[in-house]
């Protein structure tokens, strides 16, 4: 039985995504740009596949799990408390950025404002991605990594909003102020209102099925659902899908085996998603190319760099105008917010990289769009620009000592709180009776210097506790892999000890 082409092409697809991720891994260099580069370089290859993905389907299957991903990760409290630094970010940067763009680029030859237009809203979204593992690795304020996380979540629904209008306009006409804002309120209330309710639908079948394996499918479903329903609607199916991550995930605590195979398993969709992504981005790009001779290399440089200089420019700007405007205005107003530090200010501002939300969008552009090639080809040049020159830079502008905050100082409450949980609860059943006097006492212990390490009351110990539990793990684990091999252990037993044991690497880690 023969392949047929599309097994291949996936097969294809497969190999050129491990290589590029494998490559980047070793490189250092940020993934998207790597899968670029390898994806351009593999459609150079004989027997490369030049065939278009329908744009329809590229945003059926990239855009709903990538949103809801980022959605149910997001807190509302978070929304709540960043509530009007999130909205100008993510409502008026977006928009500002997208009527910037579109005046550059209505200077190219032949390409008119509204198809501008589409490419700022094609390159609103950020992504935090880059970022968020700078940040993990030089430390960084919780509250400016909140605001980057959040602010991301929500110009990606304001952008693909502003996205299906501009198309709209482009390939049907201009319509009338009055016809844009009812198009918007119905969208957008039609939006919210199938993802609150797919959301509550959600909620209740979670709760009613305890096997980990629907409710990993389950998950996998909703944000499915919820762009199908919202788009047969003709409502926003980005808002449908944001809205029911956010809401399903504040919904109930899953049980821990539920919670940690959904964490891997949506950690690894999103990096597969990503790394398919920008490969097919790459292997589109030969063709991109030879579809825009109309334009001089020249022009599409001085092109590329006026539109990554708006995008970049405009942001940093922006951080440095209008976050003290506001905070003035609710002064006035007697609402005062705790205000930003203009380095705090420069940082989120230089963390506009550009990523997978804006290649979907790029690719899912109609065909018979106007200057189609040449705006994937802009925002190629966008997304690659700012991952290397924004990306790269990040850590020298995140200076460690700069950003510096009591942010350990509320991780250490939450765990000095739960740490006296703990202990409360084992007096209460050593009260009742339920425990023998004293029973409790070796974790009691355990609990207490828990306690006591997060109050300051222990001073550092001279041996690295972790790296020696890390240490006894591997040793553990080699021992372990050993008495499987000889058959002195029964495979089931060693699997779950095994299993004990990268639950314990992984916490420790």
């Amino acid at each position: 039985m023969e392949a047929g082409p599309v097994a291949l092409l996936c097969l294809g697809l497969a190999v050129v995504v491990v290589l590029g991720v494998a490559l980047a891994r070793r490189t250092g260099l940020p993934d998207p740009v790597v899968l670029v580069v390898v994806g351009l370089g593999a459609s150079f290859l004989p027997g490369a596949p030049h065939a278009q993905i329908p744009p329809e389907v590229v945003f059926l299957v990239f855009l709903p799990p990538l949103l809801f991903r980022a959605s149910f990760l997001t807190s509302l409290q978070t929304l709540r408390q960043h509530a009007t630094a999130i909205t100008l970010l993510s409502v008026g940067l977006v928009v500002t950025t997208a009527l910037g763009v579109a005046a550059v680029v209505s200077l190219l030859p032949g390409v008119t404002f509204a198809q501008g237009m589409v490419l700022g809203a094609v390159v609103g979204p950020t992504d935090p991605v880059a970022a968020a593992g700078v940040f993990q690795r030089l430390g960084a304020p919780r509250r400016v990594v909140e605001l980057v996380e959040a602010e991301s979540l929500m110009n990606d629904a304001t952008a693909l909003v502003l996205y299906a209008v501009a198309v709209e306009a482009v390939l049907h006409g201009t319509p009338s102020a009055v016809s844009i804002g009812l198009t918007l309120v119905t969208t957008v209330l039609g939006g919210l209102g199938i993802g609150l309710a797919l959301a509550g639908a959600v909620r209740l079948v979670r709760a009613r099925v305890s096997d980990v394996g629907l409710q990993l499918l389950v998950s996998l479903v909703t944000p499915y659902l919820a762009y199908v329903l919202a788009d047969r609607a003709g409502v926003s199916g980005v808002l449908a899908v944001v809205t029911a991550g956010v809401l399903v995930g504040i919904g109930p605590t899953e049980a821990s085996e539920a919670r940690l195979q959904g964490t891997a398993f949506w950690s690894f969709l999103d990096l597969l998603l990503n790394a398919v992504l920008f490969v097919l981005l790459g292997l589109a790009a030969r063709r991109v190319l030879d579809d825009i001779p109309h334009l001089d290399p020249t022009t599409l440089v001085l092109g590329g760099l006026g539109v990554v200089g708006v995008v970049i420019g405009l942001r940093v700007a922006w951080q440095f105008v209008v976050p003290p405007v506001a905070y003035r205005l609710r002064s006035l107003a007697g609402r005062p917010v705790s205000r930003s530090t203009t380095y705090e200010r420069f940082v989120i501002g230089w963390t506009g990289m550009r990523g997978a939300i804006s290649l979907a969008a790029a690719l899912a552009l109609p065909l018979e769009l106007p200057n189609r090639s040449l705006l994937v080809f802009l925002t190629v040049v966008v997304v690659l620009s700012t991952l290397v020159l924004q990306g790269l830079t990040l850590p020298l502008v995140l200076r460690r000592g700069a950003l510096a905050e009591a942010d350990d100082g509320r991780e250490n409450e939450t765990r000095r709180t739960l740490a006296e949980v703990a202990l409360r609860r084992m007096d209460e059943l050593e009260a009742d009776g339920t425990l023998p006097p004293g029973s409790a006492d070796p974790l009691r212990e355990v609990w207490e210097q828990a306690r006591a390490r997060v109050s300051d009351d222990l001073p550092d110990p001279e041996v690295d506790l972790v790296s020696l539990r890390l240490e006894i793990a591997k040793v553990q684990g080699e021992e372990l892999a050993e008495l499987r091999r000889t058959g002195a252990v029964d495979p089931e037993v060693a699997r779950l000890l095994q299993e004990e044991l990268d639950l314990q690497r992984v916490r420790l880690s």
